[in-house]
């Protein structure tokens, strides 16, 4: 059900694919006239993309009486038609670039990922970027499709194989024909209506209640645009990771905590330069959160940021406290609102529908925080030196903020709609709260205790 939620929530000018853009050392793909030698990094990339079953299988998408989508081998999979090169324009930002050939919609009629080898950088490197639909993987997951692509090591050398045949496609009549299957199957478990049913009717009324219950509430007019066009800005915020772990232990707080009241600092920079008044708004993010198995998100925390606050470790208590309560209302079973994907088809397609009508009244950015390689990872001898994230916006809610951990290394990538300007001003914002958490961390600052935000 999660899948077919992804694919509902995505239009023309917001497909909801995740991506990852790496750079790397050149230095063993360089030719003797010092040129790269981009098809030999589309072949090693094909060569690993061979061997990943993930990469090798489509959606097969239903009609009307054929049930739901299923997942099948693609036998029409070919690497190499999903792995392109492209030159950086002179005089362009990386980021901003990147940013915007991710969000160009991947084909739905086969595998849905796509890589592209990036030339003319400076300084003898060059840059990958991976996008997966998601459809196809989570942030975690996701992570975990584009690394391998990688290796663990300098020496991973990849040896070509045939791809193994993969069967037809399921044709209409054998979708047809599962799906009458089924149906004859659950007429012979039915019984009459019971009391039971009657109350689990009951809880299916009470959980779409209770798991929209945090979207009521809704957040305050901000100057920035409403509607997601086809464009995007990118900025990059890099922090050592050692550092950030070393500041949480000391003030008691996670990493996660330390990153949502950076962006609510870099937020108010941004706000504030365009305006609005921060001092009197309310903000919300939505933040995935792990429950599940294996460190999955299968679980939706709702945060009040704390923009109208100055001072940045008054932020940082309002943002533990906030986080330490939702936490343990989602642990201990509470309902959230992506407890709507567990509804049945209908109603959970109703669902969706509103949030996405209306869920920029109610949020207006996303913020996410995935766990990444601890050592780096290498192309065919060429080091990963700098691994971003990127995370899909959605309609209505045109500001995105992505975290990954890779090596060492904290990097948080800020997305917006293409009108956005200032976004600088977010990342030095958010840079700012890093190294004032960092600051009172050394000085033995402590933080205080403060209630939740109503």
């Amino acid at each position: 059900m999660d899948e077919l939620a992804n694919a509902w929530v995505a239009d023309e000018c917001t497909p909801f694919q995740i991506a990852l853009l790496g750079v790397f050392d050149a230095t063993p793909f360089l030719l003797a006239d010092g040129a790269l030698d981009l098809p030999r990094i589309r072949r090693e990339l094909a060569v690993r993309a061979r061997r990943v079953a993930g990469l090798g299988r489509r959606v097969v998408w239903t009609r009307l009486g054929e049930g739901r989508p299923v997942w099948a081998p693609d036998p029409a999979f070919d690497p190499d038609r999903h792995i392109g090169t492209v030159t950086l324009p002179p005089g362009s930002d990386l980021p901003d670039w990147a940013a915007n050939r991710i969000v160009r919609p991947l084909p739905l009629d086969r595998p849905l990922w796509r890589a592209e080898v990036i030339d003319g950088l400076p300084g003898q490197r060059f840059a990958v970027i991976i996008v997966v639909h998601h459809v196809a993987a989570d942030g975690m997951a996701g992570v975990a499709l584009a690394g391998s692509l990688l290796d663990p090591s300098a020496d991973g050398a990849q040896q070509s194989a045939p791809l193994p045949a993969a069967p037809p496609l399921p044709s209409s009549r054998d979708l047809l024909r599962d799906r009458r299957d089924r149906a004859v199957a659950a007429l012979r478990r039915a019984r009459p209506p019971s009391t039971a049913t009657v109350h689990r009717l009951r809880d299916l009324a009470g959980q779409v209640r209770d798991a929209s219950s945090d979207l009521r509430t809704r957040t305050s007019v901000t100057s920035l645009p409403r509607r997601v066009g086809p464009d995007r800005r990118l900025a990059v915020v890099r922090h050592p990771l050692d550092e950030l772990r070393r500041t949480g232990h000391t003030l008691g707080v996670t990493v996660n905590d330390l990153l949502l009241a950076a962006v609510a600092g870099g937020l108010r920079d941004l706000l504030r330069s365009r305006g609005d008044d921060v001092d009197s708004m309310r903000l919300r993010t939505s933040v995935p959160a792990a429950t599940g198995a294996g460190g999955q998100a299968s679980g939706i925390l709702l945060v009040d940021l704390p923009v109208a606050e100055r001072d940045p470790l008054r932020r940082l208590a309002l943002v533990n406290a906030m986080t330490t309560t939702a936490k343990r209302r989602l642990y201990a079973g509470a309902p959230d609102i992506s407890d709507v994907l567990h509804l049945p088809v209908p109603l959970a397609r109703l669902g969706m529908a509103w949030m996405r009508r209306f869920g920029g009244t109610r949020v207006n950015l996303f913020v996410t925080d995935v766990p990444g390689p601890p050592t780096p990872l290498w192309l065919a001898g060429a080091r990963l030196l700098e691994a971003v994230p990127v995370a899909p916006l959605v309609q209505h809610v045109g500001l995105g903020v992505a975290a990954l951990s890779y090596a060492g290394d904290f990097a948080v990538s800020v997305q917006a709609d293409g009108t956005v300007s200032g976004l600088d001003l977010f990342a030095d914002g958010m840079a700012r709260s890093f190294d004032a958490f960092r600051k009172a961390a050394a000085d033995g600052a402590r933080l205080q205790a403060v209630g939740t935000v109503a």
